[in-house]
């Protein structure tokens, strides 16, 4: 067995009755990492047993609450569970204002009972060979507000590519296009993404490049579910299931 992953989240932006926010955990090599961290994610750890020495990194893809607010939970409960083993969490952006939130909420790091480690996610690869994280345009169509406002956000936005003894896995996170990673399609084995943002045509042309097993996360948007739904498109995606382990 070379990987083991498991959707622990797969609602959009919106709230969802019986979902949790954005969350994918992935086994490989004796590691276990979780890919965003969204609202819920505490409770899907307990839940799948994946609480205080289990979890070796977190992985941010952007910073938007629904793939980064269950963080500041995931991090109290590993303190309050008394874990002593160190942890990373990679961060797309602002490191430096990260640890300030934390302290602003009264989660000290320097009161951990472990150590905590923040790191850029474009970094990760280099503590994990297995990781390549590519970047993807979800934040792009906000630059002009960004600089008309004067903010410093950097717009930084990420998918990964997992590789493990040859077998691989892409999980887009949220994004607009799927341009970018079409150099990967033809020899993936999984892949996990946005059914939301995308136009339905470009997923739709997704399932015709690739043979990898596709499953829709982050909700789906009405006209891809028309689509898949009412025609033979439908036995080439799966609706993202929390409660289903995945080996490849």
């Amino acid at each position: 067995m070379n990987m083991r992953i498991k959707i622990l989240g797969s609602a959009s932006g919106m709230p969802t009755l019986g979902k949790h926010g954005a969350c994918v955990w992935i086994n490989f090599a004796d590691k276990n990492i979780l890919l965003d961290c969204g609202e819920g994610t505490s409770k899907q750890m307990l839940r799948n047993k994946l609480d205080k020495n289990v979890i070796d990194a977190i992985a941010i893809s952007h910073y938007h609450p629904d793939h980064v607010i269950g963080l500041f939970m995931v991090l109290q409960m590993l303190y309050l569970q008394n874990r002593k083993k160190s942890i990373t969490v990679y961060l797309p952006e602002k490191i430096d204002e990260f640890e300030k939130i934390l302290n602003y909420f009264y989660t000290f790091p320097l009161r951990c009972t472990y150590e905590l480690n923040l790191a850029l996610t474009s970094e990760i690869n280099k503590d994990y060979k297995q990781i390549t994280v590519i970047p993807s345009d979800h934040l792009h169509n906000l630059k002009n507000f960004i600089d008309e406002y004067k903010f410093s956000n950097e717009l930084l936005s990420y998918s990964f590519l997992v590789n493990e003894n040859g077998k691989h896995f892409l999980y887009t996170s949220d994004i607009w296009h799927t341009d970018y990673f079409k150099e990967y399609l033809g020899y993936l084995d999984l892949l996990i993404i946005d059914a939301l943002h995308p136009e339905a045509r470009e997923i739709i042309s997704v399932s015709s490049n690739t043979k990898a097993r596709i499953i829709l996360t982050h909700g789906i948007s009405q006209e891809l579910e028309k689509i898949i739904f009412s025609s033979n498109d439908n036995n080439k995606f799966e609706v993202a299931d929390e409660n289903l382990e995945i080996h490849i």
